[in-house]
């Protein structure tokens, strides 16, 4: 068997503050790490966020840049431009063809291009007798058999 032996104070002194400057430094240490990855992960979000904020700044000048030019592709000389080289003759209402309309569906009253319209349209449906008869060609006098 072993004996005891007995360790001198003077050697459990320094021991113990071995161990305390030890986990002393070994805080340290990980208090640096700590510190190294929040710094980089600040540095990672703050790039991100100058890049979206890049991304947002051009997508806003791509979308001035597109207002602006549907801007000018609606004014009268561009619209009937386009029209004509689609082939299609259409042209702007004057302002006494147009007719401003209720949200129920029925216009505003006493507008003249109101009484227009229906005066326009009471002469169309008017009929129009003609007392000559049709005349026929050769060959539409034919015979039909029986």
């Amino acid at each position: 068997m072993r004996k005891n032996r007995k360790i001198p104070k003077k050697m459990s002194v320094v021991a113990t503050n071995t161990m305390r400057f030890g986990a002393i430094i070994v805080f340290l240490f990980v208090m640096v790490i700590l510190n190294f990855l929040a710094s980089s992960s600040c540095t990672q979000l703050m790039k991100i966020k100058g890049d979206k904020e890049r991304e947002l700044s051009r997508l806003d000048e791509e979308r001035m840049r597109e207002s602006t030019r549907w801007e000018e592709m609606k004014t009268p000389d561009k619209v009937e431009i386009a029209l004509l080289r689609h082939g299609l003759a259409m042209r702007l209402p004057r302002p006494d063809q147009n007719i401003r309309m209720r949200a129920d569906g029925t216009p505003y009253p006493g507008q003249p291009s109101l009484a227009r319209a229906r005066q326009r349209s009471s002469a169309a449906m008017t009929a129009r007798v003609t007392t000559t008869k049709p005349t026929f060609s050769s060959q539409s006098r034919r015979r039909r058999p029986r």
